[in-house]
């Protein structure tokens, strides 16, 4: 009886024990990595479905990559071996690392895989597991293993549980979760009633689509993630409208996995600055405002003025209609920009301000328009109707108002090469936003370059406290003409380069400029230099100012020439699809552009539209950064 015992219980560890064994593969490594080890494990579940867990250990500094890396990095993966069902496998929620401007999504120290064969998997499965591991550099290794399931073990149920516990749940962070797409950017509207503390979102990205580091803002419940799009090759942003998209979001330790369709980006936060729109639209009409002050619009109010002079008789009421026909024109035509964008945007064409100054026809149309309203005023030539004609405008037109409405227009047109203070911003939340916006903002871009106009409308007085007419007209007849003869030869100097031809740099202009490309950021700073940016154009009349008034002045030029200063500059002068993707990328559309980078700013700092000696020099220094 005794013997027969012994042989029953060496026969059951006889059957268990090669199992045992056999339900792990043991830590591998490998002798081309010394940094990681894995280990694989294998159960069968109740459910007739066979359950694994690969376990990978990284030493410290060291980090694999989740199931979408990011901007660089490999995802594990297993080529197995033989005939095998449908392998579903769980990550569990990531972390993000940023190097050098380089975004990724992956594991450090310890992570656990979850998988699930759905179906009859093999007594034993076998394949190759490649993993890739990154430090300072990064190793790609394969690891053989053949592991044979137990049947239902307890504590790799245990240990199964605790990983599946640590992928994201498809409900419960959020109360509400869209994501919508404008020109190079996604942007994902979150709420949760508990508010947030610590976000983190992981993405998916669709095909042919690269996703940046997103950027968080948070007002109450509401959580806002702005996050740079690229095509495959980090140049122009496809439209990702349409298209589905997994994210992973956590807060608090929960995180939520969900799938969305990509809508329209909200307005609602004022476009991709993250600026309230009701600021926007303030900056809109600030803006608008300030265009009256730019050397672009000084010759048409010049024109304006003229045109009050020559009133025979001070008629308050002429005064008034004269200036609304010029608001008027000067809305008109916003509206008119407006449905270009719009078109522009439906056709996936370029954007910006002042784009159509990048036309030689459209440059050389105003310089010869300039060129007559100058000959004019110098007296060479005046403009002659008909009898017929001259009746029907006062009958109709209200005294020639068509012309002071073309006045108001030819403003607008001449002020878009002009990025004034405030209206960058505003333009560049236009241009990204929901439609209604759009228009709604290029109305406060109207309505602001109006404001002068229409308190003259409103004041006619102010108008008639001019002095009474005399030889003096006859001088700023000659000083108007002066005005529009310089418009019309700085207009066409514009034409020079769509000829070939160039005018040449500033003498006093010494600094080795390279041409701007992503990569030759991406360089500098791999390098510890600084990075100073700098897009520009031949027609933008504050680019010009910025140049003379600040980056050719000694200090700035003997800071931009360091030894580890790189200097890019971009010309937008003719159309370029390079300059246009990289200024959308950064959530531009008009310039002058300039951006600083370095250690000590690895994300870049935008500087203000206008230059100061002050915010180059102080903001090139902070791009040193801590030294070692």
């Amino acid at each position: 009886m005794f013997t027969r015992f012994r042989l029953a219980l060496l026969s059951l560890l006889l059957l268990w024990l090669p199992v045992s064994w056999a339900a792990e593969t043991g830590w591998l490594t490998s002798p081309d990595n010394d940094h990681a080890s894995v280990r694989l494990r294998a159960d069968t579940a109740p459910n007739n479905e066979t359950r694994l867990l690969l376990d990978v250990k990284l030493e410290k500094g060291w980090k694999t990559y989740w199931r979408s890396p990011g901007e660089g990095g490999v995802a594990p993966s297993i080529a197995w071996q033989g005939k095998m069902p449908k392998v579903e496998w769980f990550w569990p929620t990531p972390a993000r690392f940023d190097v050098a401007g380089i975004t990724t999504q992956g594991y450090h120290n310890q992570v656990t895989l979850p998988m699930v064969i759905k179906g009859a998997a093999p007594e034993a499965i076998s394949g190759v597991l490649t993993l890739s591991t990154c430090s300072n550099v990064c190793l790609l290794t394969d690891y053989h293993f053949s592991v044979t399931p137990t049947h239902q073990n307890a504590q790799f149920a245990h240990d199964f549980a605790q990983a599946m516990g640590q992928v994201p749940v498809a409900s419960g962070l959020t109360d509400s979760l869209k994501v919508g797409y404008r020109q190079g950017e996604l942007v994902v509207d979150a709420v949760r009633a508990g508010g947030w503390n610590k976000p983190g979102l992981y993405l998916d990205p669709p095909e042919d689509a690269d996703l940046g580091k997103p950027q968080f803002r948070i007002e109450g419940d509401s959580l806002q993630a702005t996050v740079p799009v690229s095509d495959s090759w980090g140049e122009g942003a496809p439209d990702l409208r349409g298209k589905a998209l997994t994210l992973v979001l956590e807060d608090g330790g929960i995180a939520q996995q969900s799938t969305l369709t990509i809508g329209s980006a909200s307005a609602g936060a004022g476009g991709n600055s993250g600026i309230p729109l009701w600021q926007v639209v303030l900056m809109a009409l600030v803006g608008g405002l300030i265009l009256n002050l730019m050397p672009c619009v000084l010759p048409v109010l010049g024109m304006k003025l003229g045109s009050i002079l020559l009133v025979q008789e001070k008629d308050r009421g002429l005064v008034r209609r004269q200036f609304l026909a010029s608001v008027a024109g000067i809305l008109a035509s916003f509206m008119v920009l407006a449905l270009l964008m719009t078109v522009l945007r439906l056709t996936n064409q370029a954007l910006g301000w002042g784009i159509q100054f990048q036309n030689p026809w459209f440059i050389g149309f105003m310089a010869v328009v300039m060129l007559v309203f100058s000959a004019s005023l110098f007296g060479l030539f005046e403009f002659r109707l008909s009898s017929n004609m001259n009746t029907r405008l006062a009958t109709q037109g209200g005294s020639g108002m068509a012309g002071h409405f073309w006045q108001g227009a030819f403003a607008t047109l001449l002020a878009t090469p002009c990025s004034a203070p405030f209206l960058g911003t505003a333009v560049a939340v236009a241009l990204t936003a929901s439609y209604p916006v759009l228009w709604g903002l290029f109305l406060a871009l109207g309505l602001g370059m109006s404001l002068p106009w229409l308190l003259i409308a409103l004041r006619p007085g102010l108008a008639m406290r001019l002095p009474r007419p005399g030889k003096w007209m006859n001088w700023l007849r000659r000083i108007l003409g002066l005005l529009m003869l310089g418009s019309a030869i700085w207009l066409a100097s514009l034409l020079l380069v769509h000829f070939g031809l160039s005018s040449g740099k500033p003498a006093q202009e010494n600094i080795a400029w390279q041409p701007l490309s992503e990569q030759a950021i991406q360089d500098a700073l791999a390098q510890h230099k600084r990075v100073f940016i700098d897009v520009t154009a031949d027609w933008c009349i504050t680019c010009k100012a910025n140049k003379y008034n600040v980056l050719n002045k000694e200090d700035v030029q003997a800071a931009l020439q360091s030894p580890d200063v790189v200097a890019l500059r971009g010309d937008w002068t003719l159309p370029s699809p390079q300059i246009t993707d990289f200024l959308r990328s950064r959530g531009q559309v008009a310039v002058p552009f300039n951006q600083i980078y370095g250690p000590g700013l690895p994300e870049g700092k935008v500087l203000p539209t206008l230059l100061s000696r002050d915010s180059v020099l102080t903001t090139l220094d902070d791009a040193k950064g801590s030294k070692p």
